[in-house]
């Protein structure tokens, strides 16, 4: 605290230098904790709640093939299983075929769903209203606010899979993790389309986690000689699969933050480097009336991690307030989009490290400085 001061006086000495300091190094956390929050999202979406009490069957070539609805009554019958519900991705257009108007709509079994997704929460008298009525909806909370949709309001989509162009009534709004969806119902599309009587996948609740391993190998085992034979995972893996059809996305991301805090590190070295060129003589001057070597090299130090201290503040609580107030969902991919405090705290550790990197050199050097060489020049 003694040198505070000085430190402080030092920083603001070259305020334009210190100030694009700052920002390249914000800049740079700021891109770290945004490619950061899409593995923690990634990883955070492919672990739903609830989810070791639930696999989902689906069919073994492709989720673009449909199985049978009798599927359904059979998988129930096995030892295991608590609860069977059919649930069909639908695709539908709201309003343009935009990128910002794509979020993901089910059609499903209103009776059933609710057994089988218990973290859905939904007020009793909407959760029936939606149970009743042939043409009604259930949204999420994000995409309720998303779309400012209220209870009473009717949602048009445009079938864009299917030959059908729902016409729905928002009867329910459900609170819980990835509320981002729109849910209506299996009966409403199956007549619309004359009762093809398929289904894309069904989700099965069971009794205990334990039951998972002989529940998955029964089902697939029961239709492995039908026309549609299945494959069944745990809900976990089935989400990941989604993942892990982009690539390796999380290397590409990791691998690209790296080559950006690696490149302001080298921007803010030059910086600090150059500033501690111009104090030369004024470092020499301090050696000659008694700064020890190590006091000149905690001082220069402590001056760069502060800078970008200061600079990785900036970053990481401006992603975290940006996303929060924005509610990015990058379209609907990245459900629940956000920057967690650990993601902040990281970002704040590289930039010390940035601080530590670009101001070791510069500090070593005022160091090592020789007073005889610093006050020639000033001859």
């Amino acid at each position: 605290m003694k040198y505070l001061r000085l430190i402080i006086k030092n920083i603001g000495r070259n305020k334009r230098r210190t100030v694009l300091t700052v920002l390249s190094v914000s800049v740079s956390v700021f891109l770290l904790a945004t490619m950061r929050s899409v593995i923690t999202t990634l990883d955070s979406n492919s672990k739903p709640s609830g989810a070791e009490l639930r696999v989902i069957v689906r069919r073994n070539t492709s989720l673009v093939d449909a199985m049978p609805e009798s599927y359904g009554d059979k998988i129930a019958q096995i030892p295991g299983v608590r609860v069977v519900t059919p649930a069909n991705w639908f695709g539908g257009i709201y309003k343009e075929d935009r990128p910002q108007n794509f979020f993901a709509q089910f059609y499903v079994d209103a009776k059933t769903i609710f057994d089988v997704q218990s973290e859905y929460q939904v007020p009793d008298s909407e959760k029936a209203a939606f149970q009743q009525e042939r043409t009604a909806a259930m949204a999420g909370r994000a995409l309720a606010d998303k779309y400012h949709w209220k209870v009473g309001d009717v949602i048009e989509l445009k079938g864009a899979i299917y030959p059908v162009n729902p016409r729905l009534t928002l009867r329910a709004i459900y609170t819980g993790p990835q509320d981002n969806a729109l849910f209506f119902h299996r009966e409403y599309v199956e007549e619309a389309m004359g009762r093809p009587g398929t289904v894309g996948t069904y989700r099965v609740r069971l009794d205990s986690p334990e039951s998972a391993p002989n529940v998955m190998e029964a089902i697939d085992r029961m239709f492995a000689n039908s026309p549609a034979p299945t494959k069944t995972e745990t809900e976990a893996a089935f989400q990941a699969s989604f993942v892990s059809m982009l690539g390796n996305v999380k290397g590409l991301i990791m691998g690209i933050g790296i080559v950006v805090v690696f490149t302001i590190s080298l921007i803010a070295a030059n910086t600090m480097a150059m500033s501690a060129r111009e104090r030369f003589t004024e470092l020499a001057v301090m050696k000659a009336l008694g700064f020890r070597p190590g006091l000149l090299l905690t001082l220069v130090l402590t001056e760069a991690i502060a800078i970008s201290l200061i600079g990785g503040l900036v970053g990481a609580l401006g992603a975290k307030f940006l996303y929060k107030v924005t509610k990015v969902d990058f379209f609907g991919f990245l459900q629940n989009f956000d920057v967690t405090t650990s993601t902040v705290i990281v970002g704040l550790v590289v930039s010390a490290l940035i601080g530590l990197f670009s101001g070791g050199v510069p500090a070593i050097n005022a160091a090592r400085i020789k007073i005889v060489d610093g006050l020639r020049r000033v001859a």
